[in-house]
């Protein structure tokens, strides 16, 4: 019963949530009800996959110990994730920061200046949308970042998002390191991959939300501004992304927290599995890391108009 209650729980407040949007009682909440259910539809599949069987009797770190030691001790909070795997922590507060910096942002540029400019975007995008429905889309743009429920939703929207996607990762790395020869279990993978980028994301969001308010607002992309504001990269150095989106969008994967990022990963991976060598833990690593700039490059390449 314990494996479907969780799932359950999360798929009846998204219809509730969808259902209240629906008739009106909370407006803007419709996707974030449907991130909801597609949550509680992953959570139930994952519930399948076993966790593994520690025959360590080293007891578990607690939340604030793994979460403050990640940053100093990496290896040591890694090895105990080996035994006890976990992620709800570092996931909840890579997400309030997220909603944080974001809120911050969208008070800082104005809901006005962001939401008309994604929305002049999209229609130089080259995609023919009528004008009545690029009306209604600024004013959903403008109040998704103006009004405090969606705001809200956000978080939520962005915890769904991020769950999504460290689950994705989590895969990839398993499958490689298994076709190397390696031994990890899922959740082993899932929590490395949750705490790997944890230090990272919290430091670019605490340096972001310093930097944005010591940096005049005229001179912060609406869009690469809720990224991060960190110029640590050789693509702010390097590259205008207005005229060379693509090798901006490459040059800027070269940088120290990405570096962070990746050594972090390597890192966790070799520490939380069971038997994992350090090559197949760095193969796993950079092959998922080109993967992302590979992406991001083809992204910069399909819409450049979004970097200008």
């Amino acid at each position: 019963m314990r494996r479907f209650s969780v799932p359950a729980i999360v798929f009846g407040v998204g219809l509730v949530l969808i259902a209240l949007s629906l008739i009106g009682i909370l407006p803007g909440l419709t996707g974030m009800g449907g991130g909801l259910i597609f949550l509680a539809l992953v959570l139930f599949g994952l519930s399948f996959v076993p966790r593994p069987e520690s025959a360590s009797d080293q007891p578990a770190m607690s939340a604030a110990e793994s979460l403050g030691k990640i940053f100093f001790s990496p290896a040591e909070v890694f090895r105990n994730l080996r035994h006890h795997p976990r992620w709800l922590a570092a996931l909840l507060v890579m997400s309030i920061l997220s909603g944080i910096y974001l809120f911050a942002f969208a008070q800082r540029l104005t809901a006005e200046r962001i939401g008309n400019f994604m929305t002049e975007k999209i229609t130089q995008s080259g995609f023919q949308i009528p004008e009545d429905r690029v009306a209604q889309m600024r004013q959903d743009n403008i109040a998704q970042y103006k009004e405090p429920l969606r705001q809200a939703g956000s978080v939520v929207s962005g915890f769904v998002g991020m769950f999504v996607f460290f689950a994705f990762l989590a895969a990839i790395y398993l499958i490689i390191i298994l076709a190397m020869g390696g031994h990890i279990n899922y959740w082993q993978s899932f929590s490395a991959t949750v705490y790997s980028f944890f230090p990272v994301m919290v430091i670019d969001r605490i340096l972001s939300l310093i930097i944005l308010f010591l940096k005049d607002p005229v001179d912060v992309h609406p869009l690469l501004g809720q990224q991060s504001l960190v110029q640590d990269n050789l693509g702010v150095l390097l590259f205008n992304p207005a005229q060379n989106p693509v090798l901006f969008s490459l040059a800027a994967a070269i940088g120290l927290l990405s570096f962070y990022r990746l050594w972090l990963a390597a890192t966790g991976l070799k520490n939380a599995g069971e038997k994992v060598s350090g090559s197949a833990a760095w193969t796993a690593a950079l092959v998922v890391w080109l993967f992302g700039v590979v992406l991001a490059a083809a992204s910069a390449a399909l819409f450049p108009g979004f970097l200008s």
